[in-house]
């Protein structure tokens, strides 16, 4: 079952690209919405940097037996942008058990105000600004205030606390989100086109034999159900070339050869022996090109029913009751060896049409007091050999061209016959396949072995 995929130029590829960039921009616009709406909320931005170095303070110490331990490598990020810091711990009682940092920054710690959980100042100078605050926090059970000082200049020491705000209000809450929308997008997308792919799919199986053969158009959407109905319009009016085609052929047929019959005998009414044999020979000529021909476009057209069945022996032995007078007259023979009853999907008479060229082929180029040995195998195979010069190599592929006569010009035939029959061959699955026999002349095989009933 054909289904849309991430093919690369794919109608299914190419929207989820879409999508994907259109979540990629949500996304980026999220971004620059929370970074702006932070980098003009400056308080708000010193009271997190603040908090968050008092966080990392906290994480480097710990109560051993009711000892405060500092342990600097605890901490997990380096102070911001190497903005200069100094800080003070403060036990429950507000004594200071600790205190860290350049010495000309410690006088301005903010001693802390047990009664007050937090507390932020910023001052601003010409050089950067200073930002002096005081947190409560909580380690080991036991309650403990942090005075923080942090000097700086411009934006770089915020760049932690923004990065962790777009992590926390962009990349956890929107991702999967994002994600989840981009999934039920793409089943969405997939539903809507299932239709389409649906088409493809009976297009994909359409059976050149079934003419007649239309598309189920779907209730929507409607530009799946006009292209359908398109797709269908296009189909009756192929019907309808094919018909045509085919009707042409039958009146053609009738049209052309009885005139010819009329004309053949008025020719041989005439008195003139030398003049009759030469319009008889050129009828006959004529008479094979249009036979030729009205085979081809009928070779053309032909759609065979997969109900066909055509019995190869009754096929072979029928086309050899017809030629054999021809071939008598010639001082040739046709001799016919058959494996018993080889039923194949086909259609009779289009198989009569190929074999009949093929031998008329071979009794045009083998020489007089031979015969033409026509072989039926049990596997869906006919051969047919002549014991004339042969077909070259390399001209063996090109004489199955239509109108190539190559080294054979010297005879009246139009080089059709063998297109003809590799086109009917075509039709049932099978091919011509151009040889030569072991004792000399050409071997022509009509491989029919794909339709063999089974």
């Amino acid at each position: 079952m054909n289904k849309f995929s991430f093919q690369k130029d794919g109608l299914f590829s190419q929207i989820f690209r879409r999508l994907l960039v259109a979540v990629i921009l949500f996304t980026l616009v999220e971004v620059v919405f929370v970074l702006g709406m932070y980098i003009n909320n400056v308080a708000d931005l010193d009271q997190r940097l603040l908090s968050r170095q008092a966080q990392e303070i906290s994480h480097a110490i710990r109560y051993q037996q009711s000892q405060l331990i500092y342990d600097k490598s605890k901490i997990i990020r380096e102070h911001a942008h190497n903005a200069k810091l100094a800080f003070a711990v403060y036990d429950k009682n507000g004594q200071e058990i600790l205190i860290n940092g350049p010495y000309d920054m410690r006088p301005t710690l903010m001693p802390p105000i047990t009664s007050v959980s937090q507390e932020t100042r910023r001052d601003d100078f010409s050089t950067g600004f200073r930002l002096r605050g005081v947190r409560k926090l909580d380690v080991d059970g036991q309650s403990i205030w942090v005075s923080l000082v942090i000097e700086g200049e411009g934006f770089k020491p915020f760049f932690p606390v923004l990065l962790n705000e777009v992590i926390d209000h962009v990349a956890i809450p929107l991702i999967p989100l994002s994600s989840l929308l981009l999934f039920f997008n793409i089943v969405a997308v997939r539903r809507t086109l299932r239709p389409l792919a649906n088409a493809l799919e009976q297009i994909n199986s359409i059976n050149p034999k079934e003419i007649d053969y239309r598309l189920e158009v779907p209730a929507s959407p409607t530009e799946v159900k006009d292209l359908v109905t398109a797709m269908n319009g296009a189909l009756g009016r192929i019907e309808s070339a094919i018909r045509s085609l085919r009707e042409f052929t039958a009146d053609t047929a009738h049209e052309l050869r009885t005139p010819l019959a009329i004309m053949t005998m008025e020719v041989d009414k005439l008195p003139d022996e030398i003049s009759r044999v030469k319009l008889k020979k050129d009828l006959d000529g004529m008479t094979r090109l249009v036979t030729q021909m009205l085979d081809m476009a009928y070779a053309d057209a032909l759609i065979i029913p997969d109900s066909s069945q055509a019995n190869l022996v009754e096929v072979a032995s029928g086309v050899i009751s017809q030629i054999t007078p021809l071939a008598i007259k010639s001082n040739k023979g046709i001799i016919l060896q058959a494996e018993g009853v080889v039923e194949i999907n086909g259609h009779a008479e289009a198989l009569g049409r190929a074999l009949r060229n093929i031998i008329e082929n071979a009794l045009a180029h083998t020489p007089e007091n031979s015969n033409v040995e026509v072989s039926v195998l049990s596997s869906g195979v006919i051969s047919v050999r002549d014991f004339g010069a042969g077909i070259p190599v390399d001209k063996r592929e090109e004489s199955l061209n239509r109108f190539w006569r190559g080294d054979r010009k010297k005879t009246n035939g139009a080089g059709l016959g063998l297109a003809i029959a590799r086109r009917i061959a075509e039709s049932h699955g099978g091919k011509i396949v151009l040889g030569e026999s072991p004792d000399g002349g050409a071997l022509v095989t009509l491989d029919l072995s794909n339709g063999i009933s089974t």
